[in-house]
C-alpha cells in the first residue's frame, strides 16, 4: 500500500481474524515466492516518525523492554533492531502475521525479537513480561470497528495499563479517532508526553488529519 491513508478504510471485515489470516497468508505466499515483506500500515513514513519520536522523547535504554500490540509483519520492530534495541516483543492474534514476522527476522538473522501469537483482547496479559513502551500502528481502530467496540476498547486499555512498567509510555498512531478523541480516552490514566505531525487536509475551510499520533506516558 502506497500512502498513509491507503491503510484507513473503513471496512467492517478489518474487525475480523479471517480478514487478517487472509491478508497475511497472502503476504506469506508473496514473501517466500518474491521476498517481498508486505507492506508498512499507515506507511513507511509513519513507522519513521515513530522511530524518531521514541529516540527523541522516549529516553530509553537499548535493553529496555519494548512491545509492539498487533506487530503484523514486524517491520517496525525490525526497524528497532537495526538501531540495536534488543528487547523487543511482537504479539499478534493472526497466525499468518507471526508467521511471516518470524520469516522475515530468521531471514534477516534477527536474534532479539522475540513473537507470539497472542489475542490482546481475550489472551490473559499476565502472561507476558511487563515493558518500558508500548506501540500501536492501527491496532486500536481495528478493535474500534467491532460491535462491541466501547467494551472492548475499554479491556484494550486496561490491558494497555497493565503491562506497561511504572511511568511507562505508549505510542499509537490512529486513523479512527482525532487526537482530542484519543486524549479523552485515555488521558485519565496517561499525560501526553509528545503529539507526533501527521499529514493535513483542508475542506470547506477546516483543517483536519488523516492521523492522529501520539506519544502517552503512564501516571502511575
Amino acid at each position: 500500500m502506497s500512502s498513509d491513508e491507503d491503510n484507513c478504510q473503513d471496512q467492517p471485515n478489518l474487525a475480523t481474524e479471517e480478514y487478517w489470516n487472509d491478508t497475511y497468508n497472502i503476504e506469506l505466499d508473496n514473501f517466500n515466492n518474491f521476498g517481498d515483506p508486505g507492506s508498512e500500515w499507515f506507511g513507511h513514513s509513519t513507522g519513521q516518525k515513530m522511530i524518531k519520536c521514541i529516540q527523541s522523547y522516549c529516553k530509553l535504554s537499548r535493553e529496555d523492554p519494548i512491545l509492539d500490540v498487533g506487530c503484523g509483519n514486524a517491520l517496525l520492530l525490525t526497524q528497532l533492531a537495526e538501531l540495536g534495541f534488543s528487547n523487543l516483543y511482537g504479539i499478534d492474534y493472526s497466525a499468518p502475521a507471526v508467521k511471516l514476522a518470524n520469516s522475515i527476522i530468521l531471514k534477516q538473522n534477527i536474534k532479539n525479537i522475540t513473537l507470539k501469537e497472542f489475542d490482546f483482547l481475550t489472551d490473559d496479559v499476565k502472561t507476558l513480561p511487563t515493558f518500558q513502551l508500548a506501540l500501536d500502528k492501527g491496532t486500536y481502530d481495528v478493535i474500534s470497528m467491532n460491535d462491541m467496540s466501547k467494551e472492548k476498547r475499554n479491556q484494550y486499555k486496561e490491558n494497555i495499563i497493565n503491562l506497561l512498567q511504572p511511568n511507562g509510555m505508549f505510542l499509537i498512531v490512529s486513523c479512527n479517532w482525532t487526537q482530542l478523541e484519543l486524549n479523552e480516552q485515555f488521558d485519565n490514566d496517561f499525560q501526553i508526553i509528545h503529539t507526533i505531525p501527521t499529514p493535513s487536509y483542508q475542506f470547506g475551510g477546516t483543517v483536519g488529519n488523516t492521523l492522529s499520533a501520539t506519544l502517552y506516558q503512564k501516571k502511575y
